[in-house]
């Protein structure tokens, strides 16, 4: 779990921003932690018991097929526009190593994850995962600050604190309106992200999901202040950078020996690779899932679609159940398809990373759908004794609506604060999502109980088809 939350945008983005920014630039890596925190203590216990493989499963059981193919394509614009933040932070990182055209340092990068997430599914990227997790911890979060601080540029922590800016110690410069922005994009969409619930599925107890999902939150923030760290190391030595984002590869290479500078390129790469071959396997499974079992298998039940990939939950007894009985249904060739999908997404996401630049654009993107958008009804799905069928979908539109026409708004008029990463599109999704989830939930007198037990796999009715035939 910590290495799938923990990536290029914490890693290479953090150290950019503890380069530029200072201390502030924490709040990244803080939110993320704090979404998982926020994640264990809500709903990972639930999570693990549910006999599902996507979030849309669980849209679907409260508020019907039309809302889980709403979600789906939700939760596909934020799969894949986090992985193209990973992927863009690879190919600066392969770029800088082997001073090549990030171009092919970009491509070149994007197929390795696609391949080994293509071979191995959900259980090679859980085993690469433990690799990599170690190569971080052990690169950022411990060598770095060793020979850091005992570099006579930096000049020990005395002389680090007597060159740094005093600004830079000011964990609020980003002020108010900063800080709400990091904690809005990461807070609610890590509750509800696609890559994290995936994780928590495979948990063997309700107890290992919590507090593993808890304790990957802690680790997150430790982690992104060791990165940010290192950007204010870059920043005490006296380098001025041109591109900030290069402030990581700058460091280590600055600071540490020949040998471990290789370790530590090898940590940043690990990080990305983690979040890139999860989200990865997150898009596929939730095109499988939700679109091509429903649109080309005709296949509606959500039990039925209990496998996406022969290894996603090989701990889980429950789990390689359903798969067994879903292969003898459907074929060992859907594992196949499965894989297939992944290879499209995968070669979309290169595409697409060669067309962006901006490592926090794409981040933001990708969390302001999924935030201001997915969550209320999810989370409503889990806190509520009583919910309308018709709400969730209503609520979806409503918000991806406010969330879109702002971005659209913001980009128009240049106005950043309405913009793509700015705050108001996640203010009025959210807002807009919220008010319109309560209004047509106190509107329906024909409320039904939240559907999100293992026990209760009926769908529930299509609010959309149900108010057709009224």
């Amino acid at each position: 779990m910590a290495a799938m939350a923990v990536g290029g945008a914490v890693t290479v983005g953090g150290t950019e921003k503890g380069y530029s920014d200072g201390i502030a630039g924490a709040w990244v890596g803080t939110s993320l932690g704090l979404g998982l925190i926020a994640l264990g203590i809500l709903v990972s216990s639930k999570l693990s018991k549910l006999s599902a493989l996507s979030i849309n499963e669980v849209i679907e059981r409260n508020y019907g097929a039309s809302a889980r193919v709403f979600g789906a394509v939700l939760t596909i614009i934020y799969t894949v526009s986090l992985t193209v933040v990973q992927v863009v932070s690879m190919g600066a990182i392969v770029s800088g190593i082997f001073k090549i055209p990030k171009v092919w340092a970009i491509i070149g990068s994007g197929l390795v994850v696609v391949f080994y997430t293509f071979l191995g599914g959900m259980w090679s990227v859980t085993m690469t995962d433990i690799v990599q997790f170690i190569i971080k911890t052990l690169g950022v979060m411990i060598l770095v600050p060793i020979f850091v601080l005992s570099n006579p540029a930096v000049g020990g922590i005395a002389g680090f604190v007597q060159h740094i800016p005093a600004t830079h110690w000011n964990l609020g410069a980003y002020g108010f309106s900063g800080t709400l922005h990091w904690i809005l994009l990461y807070v609610p969409g890590l509750v509800i992200g696609q890559d994290m619930w995936q994780r928590i599925f495979t948990a063997k107890t309700p107890k290992i999901a919590r507090w593993g999902t808890i304790t990957a939150g802690i680790y997150a923030i430790f982690y992104s202040l060791a990165a940010v760290m290192l950007g204010m190391f870059v920043c005490a030595a006296g380098f001025k950078l041109s591109d900030p984002s290069l402030a990581f590869e700058t460091g280590i290479s600055a600071f540490l020996p020949t040998g471990l500078v290789g370790l530590l390129l090898a940590a940043a790469l690990a990080a990305a690779m983690s979040v890139a071959s999860g989200t990865i396997l997150a898009c596929s499974t939730v095109i499988y899932n939700d679109l091509y079992l429903r649109f080309v298998k005709g296949q509606k039940s959500s039990e039925a679609s209990a496998v996406s990939d022969g290894q996603d939950a090989k701990n889980d007894v429950k789990a390689e159940a359903a798969n067994e009985e879903a292969k003898k249904n459907h074929g060992g060739n859907d594992v196949w398809i499965n894989r297939g999908i992944a290879i499209v997404v995968g070669i979309v996401i290169i595409a697409l990373s060669l067309l962006i630049s901006d490592i926090f654009k794409a981040l933001d993107l990708a969390y302001g759908f999924l935030s201001g958008c997915v969550f209320i009804p999810v989370i409503f799905s889990f806190v509520l004794k009583k919910i309308s069928r018709f709400a969730g979908f209503a609520s979806l539109f409503a918000s991806t609506a406010a969330v879109s026409v702002t971005m659209i708004y913001g980009e128009l008029t240049k106005q950043t604060e309405f913009a793509v990463g700015g705050n108001w599109p996640i203010i009025f999704g959210i807002s807009v999502g919220l008010i319109v989830y309560l209004l047509v939930t106190a509107l329906d007198k024909h409320k039904v109980t939240p559907n999100v037990s293992a026990d209760e796999v009926e769908p529930a009715k299509d609010a959309v088809a149900v108010a057709d035939a009224s």
